[in-house]
């Protein structure tokens, strides 16, 4: 009986999938309708912009799939279950589809699948491997930020009038007292759940997003470059950072899905005054059209890599 409803809910999930990956094709069309319009296509001329197309899609791609690896390596080490490789990146890429549904939280809910999908594996664990995976994006995008673009932001900040400028750093220092407090409160519910969980393997998983936020900030950099900004290594180093704290503060905004709006509208905030304002609005569009094109590229690869893996079990049983 157990496994009749066990099957029931595999069948179930499944078609919700189908659907939320239908609707996410759909939000992601209209993303790409949105962008069309802003879109210069006399950029696209250059050679170089062929092979930034290449640089950013391809290494979107696989950076996704090398984010799912890590993720199955989280989910590893809290369940102490090995778990397929081939199912760990269907089920996380078509998660990372959906975040393009409005509300921004239907990835987390996608993830869901591979507790359905492993008798032994609890939701609990599923949902403790997306907590700390969320914890960890956000330190990597922090240190990065604050190590690429501290001294810009506090002259930013000081520049504000006196009293917002005081408002600024206090709600700062609350955030990050607040932050404290929360670890604080929750280490002894998170230490029961996540016993596997030791400091090793947290810096590993925490190293490993550090290389790919900071790809994103510098394939932006070169978004910018190849569309005629002026290169100079501080100026580069400025937009790496705030492009990542941009991504952090979407990342952070509860209801925006994969950070739209939010993200743009920070760059354009921070970086308007920099960066040549027709090459800064051209880049935002191309290079989140690229990335958008990432997570189609990562989402074929794993399809078609859980495909391959489903072909060569049947092959090996069948002998």
């Amino acid at each position: 009986m157990g496994r009749l409803r066990k099957m029931d809910l595999k069948k179930t999930a499944s078609i919700a999938g189908s659907v939320l990956m239908v609707a996410s094709l759909f939000f992601i069309g209209m993303r790409f309708a949105e962008m069309w319009d802003d879109l210069n296509f006399q950029v696209f001329a250059s050679a170089w912009t062929i092979v930034l197309l290449l640089f950013v899609v391809m290494g979107e791609g696989f950076n996704v799939l090398i984010v799912a690896e890590n993720f199955r390596y989280l989910v590893k080490d809290l369940s102490k279950l090995v778990i397929s490789r081939a199912l760990v990146m269907k089920v996380y890429n078509n998660a990372n589809m959906y975040k393009y549904i409005p509300g921004g939280f239907m990835y987390v809910v996608g993830r869901s699948q591979l507790a359905i999908e492993v008798d032994e594996l609890s939701h609990t664990k599923v949902a403790l491997s997306t907590v700390i995976e969320g914890v960890l994006w956000a330190v990597s995008a922090l240190i990065l930020s604050l190590i690429y673009a501290s001294d810009f932001l506090i002259i930013y900040i000081n520049q504000l009038e006196l009293n917002f400028a005081r408002a600024v750093w206090l709600v700062l220092g609350l955030v990050l007292l607040a932050a404290i407090f929360m670890v604080y409160r929750l280490r002894h519910r998170i230490k029961e759940k996540a016993k596997g969980l030791r400091v090793g393997i947290i810096i590993k998983r925490l190293l490993t997003m550090i290389f790919i936020v900071n790809f994103w900030g510098v394939s932006f950099l070169a978004t910018v470059t190849i569309l005629g900004q002026p290169f100079s290594l501080s100026l580069g180093v400025t937009i790496v950072g705030l492009y990542i704290m941009s991504w952090l503060i979407g990342f952070l905004t509860p209801g925006a899905p994969s950070g739209l709006g939010v993200r743009e509208i920070v760059l354009l905030m921070f970086l308007g005054g920099i960066v040549n304002e027709d090459i800064l609005i051209s880049a935002i569009v191309i290079h989140r059209g690229l990335q958008v094109s990432g997570d189609l590229f990562a989402y074929g690869m794993a399809w078609c890599y859980a495909r391959y893996a489903r072909v060569k079990l049947k092959a090996e049983l069948s002998e």
